[in-house]
């Protein structure tokens, strides 16, 4: 089986950062925006949609609306689940966003 990444979105950098290793207990690779090549920060994200397809890579994102460029990359079916929030509930939520089909 290929092995599986996460992308992590440029909004929540930081957050992905602190959580890089625990990330690593699920996923082989953890990718950061703006630095992997292929992944350059201000592009399109048609672009980390297509990424993430061609890849085995699943998105974790601030962006609740991140998952509509999957659908571009011509993904048919994506799944998408709270989680976690940084800084509680009351702050922003990161949203988990895989391909199904």
């Amino acid at each position: 089986m290929k092995e599986k990444g996460v992308i992590i979105d440029h909004d929540i950098l930081g957050w992905g950062k602190e959580h890089e290793q625990e990330l690593l207990k699920t996923y082989q690779r953890v990718l950061m925006v703006g630095t992997e090549k292929g992944l350059e920060r201000r592009k399109p994200d048609t672009i980390i949609a297509t990424y993430c397809k061609a890849n085995n890579c699943d998105l974790l994102t601030g962006d609740l609306k991140a998952y509509q460029y999957f659908f571009d990359a011509e993904v048919k079916t994506v799944q998408i689940s709270r989680y976690t929030w940084i800084g509680g509930l009351t702050d922003k939520a990161v949203f988990l966003v895989q391909i199904v089909d």
